[in-house]
């Protein structure tokens, strides 16, 4: 599959914003004094049944074979559109959470940058620039029209999404098939399907998974008045290492999702990762594998998360 090249997107964005910029973000790396501890939110030692459930409505499946994806190479963030002292601490904020969890971060070597294939914008206009993005790059999508109708049919504060492509188990590319006769007609007819050369049957193990390739994250730059850089940074680090559900954000007001929802009855807002959210990460990326099932890969990150994924190591 082609890679999507984001250099000119992320220069756009970045010449947009002043240097100066007033936001309203509060520039500091701690949690604002307003803001509540979350460990209560979801009780993790839960049994893993409830956990997997949890697990359902936050993940949803990728491409055809309803997989949980995840990045399987090496991930370059970058931070586009607030004040570059900014953009900078968030983009080491989010490799630093990406270890912190089990990921692997880009390396820059050599004095060159790495190749970002992950990058979270700051915008006045979100869902203006989705749907420009949908026109003039159809590249950054893969979605039906009908999915892409849905999701830019009102604005969020925050939207991501991500470009996958299946692999084998092992992370090849599938080869494709090319033309298939189409029967009666006697003609053939391209198609795009592709095949697992290397295929074995098992219960516990799929012949294919689906790997990340790139992700985006799109916030309304309006809505981050009052909000923490750390805040901000655990926020994308979610939304790209995950395939985050629209109202996911909605379900747990101890999640660092719910950070743009409105709380009523002086409720706080979560100061970063709850421990559901960190050790629903790690659970995922510290698995040596993922060619499972939605269903197991849901139950293994549950059993992780109940025996202390994502825990403080001072409070093992």
């Amino acid at each position: 599959m082609t890679r999507v090249c984001l250099s000119a997107l992320i220069a756009a964005v970045t010449l947009a914003t002043p240097v100066g910029a007033q936001i309203g973000v509060r520039a500091s790396t701690a949690a604002p004094s307003g803001a509540q501890n979350n460990d209560d939110a979801i009780i993790v030692q839960g049994r893993k049944k409830e956990l997997a459930q949890a697990l359902r409505q936050l993940i949803k499946p990728s491409g055809g074979a309803e997989q949980l994806a995840r990045f399987e190479e090496d991930v370059c963030p970058l931070v586009a559109g607030m004040p570059r002292d900014w953009t900078a601490v968030m983009t080491r904020m989010i490799r630093a959470n990406i270890v912190a969890v089990g990921g692997k971060v880009a390396r820059n070597e050599a004095g060159r940058k790495c190749t970002v294939n992950a990058v979270v914008i700051f915008i006045d206009q979100p869902l203006e620039l989705i749907k420009a993005l949908a026109e003039a790059e159809p590249g950054f999508f893969t979605m039906t029209p009908r999915e892409l109708a849905q999701f830019t049919a009102a604005p969020r504060a925050v939207s991501s999404w991500h470009v996958t492509d299946t692999r084998d188990r092992d992370g090849q590319e599938l080869a494709s098939m090319g033309s298939m006769t189409a029967g009666s007609a006697g003609g053939s007819v391209p198609t795009d399907a592709k095949i697992v050369r290397q295929a074995s049957a098992s219960r516990l193990y799929s012949t294919i998974r689906e790997d990340m390739l790139t992700g985006f994250v799109v916030i309304d730059r309006q809505q981050t008045i009052g909000k923490s850089l750390r805040q901000l940074a655990d926020l994308a680090t979610m939304h790209l290492l995950l395939d985050v559900k629209v109202d996911a954000g909605t379900r747990d007001p101890g999640s660092i999702l719910s950070l743009f929802e409105p709380r009523g009855g002086g409720a706080l807002t979560p100061r970063g990762f709850s421990r559901f959210d960190k050790g629903a990460l790690t659970g995922f990326y510290t698995q040596r594998e993922n060619n499972r099932t939605a269903a197991q890969q849901r139950e293994n990150i549950a059993e992780a998360i109940r025996r202390g994924a994502g825990d403080d190591k001072d409070k093992k």
